[in-house]
């Protein structure tokens, strides 16, 4: 799992390429305005989907891992705390639906949460089990993006 900032002084540093365009592409766009939906930025091995939800209680959201593709959630506005804890293998599964790219696991032991604020992201690999969507206090609202970035390409 990976904490930054689009805020942040530019680093020398630059992240895989795949990792890059997705970031590059938050840097290029007024997400602010723009309308809640899918954007596909290279096909479905890098998209964007823009939300407007309302943050949750954090018994109330799900922890979910994926396999295929890494998350990077960006907020645009609000706050929201999300969840991680290392994926192991031990971990109980709540559900596994078929023929999606999300697993869901209940119970878990040394979970870890960060606020993200807005400007703000997180990025969560496959061996990262991630909490989205959680209130950090009460719920309200947050306009996020989450994108998705085939985890071959890098």
């Amino acid at each position: 799992m990976i904490l930054a900032s689009l805020k942040a002084k530019e680093c020398p540093y630059k992240y895989p390429a795949a990792l890059q365009k997705a970031i590059d592409w938050l840097k290029s766009n007024d997400l602010a305005s723009m309308e809640a939906g899918t954007y596909e930025i290279e096909g479905r091995d890098i998209y964007a989907m823009i939300q407007e939800i309302t943050t949750k209680p954090v018994e109330e959201r799900r922890a979910e891992k994926h396999d295929l593709y890494l998350d990077i959630q960006y907020i645009v506005s609000g706050i929201e705390r999300m969840g991680y804890v290392p994926y192991t293998g031990s971990e109980e599964i709540l559900e596994n639906p078929e023929g999606k790219d999300a697993c869901f696991y209940k119970n878990l032991s040394g979970e870890n949460f960060v606020d993200v604020s807005a400007g703000s992201y997180c990025i969560f690999f496959s061996n990262d089990i991630h909490r989205p969507g959680a209130a950090a206090g009460e719920p309200a609202a947050v306009k996020k993006v989450v994108l998705k970035v085939k985890e071959a390409l890098l």
